[in-house]
């Protein structure tokens, strides 16, 4: 998991989000004031006053509606800038010896047939069933906000604001650690949640949501736990509901007090949120009273549930259900609830993935539909992915995975990565992230690049898991002779040594061009790594591409060559300069010289590299390099162009 979060924060860093639109702009706001309800159905929060009663609406069990009472114990304005808080004590629904239960979260209670808020916060541990509620009020204004934003944004991202370089890493092994990699750049969410804990809330926190995941490994389970829990997230094995639950409930429709599911994953695997519906006006719901993940705009299916049981807990009781049906679109998350629309549907993402594990083994294929947020894609696609490695049960502790993914982009060749993987970390419990993370890492990368919105069609993945580490290592390299003429070939003989294997010599040829000059070089073999780490030196506008086209060949760079390979380099005479991400190529010395003398422009030379592949049987790893002399026939006379 490490592995995955340092290729994710190497491509996140100085980024910005590409925002889901889930409405044509246009029926966005024209809708806004149709579907905001009356504010004469619900209270403003400076009228509320201790003492005042009401009810409250929640699903115990199934989706059967039932009442709950609320008392005002107080408002405690300006929890957050311009949020404010209502305290009340429930009562009924067994909440006294439950407490404030997690999937209540958005359960709605009212004042003499008026809305006050949703209850959204609670405490740990509590002798007292008391919530934190927040105002409907604020719910409606914030939803508003966020619709206006979603328009203003739209208009930016169509002027092209907001271009910035962005740093490339597919795979990890690839960071120079003297590279800033400023995973702390990426801008905050402006929709930052309330603080977990201490401080003036004495502990209060959001009510954690349950997700209920069903055919996810534990192994996945844990990895969405880590990147997910944080968030106020509660992931657990669940399950779907059952058939006839499913036909039972095809009607059913989301009303004030109905569980609210949110889907992330569907398909083979599944993984919902589950909440509580506030209020429905029109064709717009609001649920939750708190964010989910504080993404303001965004897209993601809005379901139906069912509650199956209630399980009581010494710290915060949950609910445990299951999605039903997908009847329209969350498209606002913001810091006070999460709303969205009847309706539409979902866009998402489709992926595949085929494993095979053992020579004789029969392949199963998984497919599952993910939500485009580009802020949760890589770590679902992970878990995705790794689920659906451990359905085929224990991976052998020394193993080698031949992998082939293909991301098919719109407007775009695809991007496939076919490669071997073997060696000791891709064994054991973080086997799983360290072979997938880079799959997880170029989704990151495509959906935040800075430059041009690129849409993910399709992800398709084929993985082959058979046992035994066959890797080997370049022990050492000798040269056939340590002078070559141009136009000749420089041979190098490569010695490897395979894990518990016997030493192997492989030869090695890379032509010198007729024209190349005379006088002592530098030759490098070495595995893949270190092959493309050449390359990102030699050309520096692949780590910081100011064009669409330069930031997709960066990534092929890294995802084209193949670990089954020795990698021969022979350094060029330099060639130009890059400028603030730019190439100037073939300058003469004059101006390099003049570029060189200004410090504000801190210009990098381009150099290009000989370079030759010779494929072998095994998984390379490590380099070595050595001299050798170029020299000429005296009665020659070429030039290096």
């Amino acid at each position: 998991m490490h592995a995955l979060a340092h290729s994710i924060r190497i491509g996140m860093a100085l980024s910005f989000r590409l925002i889901g639109v889930v409405l044509a702009i246009g029926f966005a706001i024209t809708t806004v004031a149709a579907d905001e309800p009356d504010p004469k159905s619900y209270w403003d929060v400076k009228d509320l006053r201790p003492g005042m009663k009401g009810t409250g609406r929640t699903v115990m069990v199934g989706t059967r509606l039932e009442e709950f009472g609320a008392e005002v114990l107080g408002v405690m304005r300006d929890v957050s800038p311009g949020r404010d808080m209502v305290l009340c004590r429930l009562t009924g629904c067994n909440l006294e010896h439950a407490g404030i239960i997690q999937g209540m979260s958005g359960s709605p209670i009212y004042i003499d047939g008026k809305l006050v808020g949703a209850v959204a916060y609670a405490w740990e541990f509590a002798k007292d069933p008391i919530a934190g509620v927040t105002p409907f009020q604020q719910m409606v204004s914030y939803v508003r906000a966020s619709d206006r934003r979603l328009a203003a944004e739209s208009r930016d991202r169509s002027q092209g604001k907001g271009l910035q370089a962005a740093r490339l890493a597919v795979f990890p092994e690839l960071l120079d650690p003297s590279e800033p990699n400023s995973p702390d750049a990426a801008s905050p969410s402006p929709e930052a949640p309330l603080p977990l804990a201490g401080g003036g809330m004495a502990g209060m926190r959001p009510i954690v949501t349950p997700l209920a995941a069903s055919g996810f490994s534990p192994r996945a389970l844990a990895q969405l736990e880590t990147s997910l829990r944080p968030l106020g997230m509660a992931p657990m094995a669940g399950g779907m509901a059952p058939d006839h639950v499913l036909r039972e409930e095809k009607s059913c429709a989301l009303k004030p007090g109905s569980p609210l599911s949110i889907a992330m994953v569907m398909g083979d695997f599944d993984l919902s949120g589950i909440g509580t519906v506030t209020h429905v006006e029109g064709g717009r719901v609001y649920g939750f009273g708190h964010p989910m993940f504080s993404l303001g705009s965004c897209e993601m299916p809005m379901m139906t549930g069912y509650i199956h049981t209630v399980y009581p807990r010494a710290s915060v009781s949950m609910k445990m259900g299951s999605p039903l049906h997908v009847v329209g679109v969350i498209d606002a998350d913001v810091s006070t609830c999460v709303a969205g629309r009847i309706g539409p549907e979902p866009d998402m993402l489709p992926v595949s993935v085929r494993v095979k594990t053992g020579r004789y083994a029969d392949s199963r294929t998984y497919r599952v539909r993910i939500v485009r947020e580009p802020t949760l894609l890589p770590n679902l696609l992970l878990s995705v992915l790794t689920s659906a490695i451990d359905t085929e049960g224990n991976l052998p502790e020394e193993l080698t995975a031949r992998l082939s993914a293909t991301f098919k982009i719109k407007g775009q060749e695809p991007i496939t990565l076919a490669d071997t993987f073997s060696g000791p970390r891709y064994g054991g419990q973080s086997g799983a992230s360290t072979l997938f993370g880079p799959l997880a890492a170029i989704a990151n990368m495509l959906v935040h690049n800075p430059l041009e919105p690129i849409r993910i069609e399709e992800i398709e993945c084929l993985v082959e898991i058979e046992p035994g580490r066959k890797v080997a290592t370049i022990e050492s390299v000798r040269l056939l002779s340590d002078t070559v003429e141009p136009g000749k070939a420089l041979r190098a003989f490569v010695t490897l040594k395979p894990f518990k294997g016997e030493r192997e010599i492989l030869e090695v040829e890379l032509p010198i061009p007729a024209d190349f000059p005379e006088g002592a070089h530098e030759a490098l073999f070495t595995d893949v790594s270190g092959s493309i780490r050449r390359r990102f030196r030699n050309e520096p506008p692949l780590s910081e591409p100011r064009d669409l086209a330069t930031f997709m060949r960066s990534i092929r760079v890294q995802t084209e060559p193949r670990r089954t390979a020795v990698y021969g380099h022979v350094a060029t005479p330099e060639r130009g300069l890059a400028v603030g991400g730019h190439e100037l190529p073939n300058l003469p010395g004059s101006a390099r010289a003049a570029f060189a003398s200004r410090k504000e422009v801190a210009p990098q030379p381009i150099r290009s590299d000989l370079i030759t592949a010779r494929p072998v049987g095994w998984v390379v790893e490590g380099s070595q390099s050595l001299r050798f002399t170029v020299a000429r026939d005296p009665g020659l006379s070429l030039s290096w162009k």
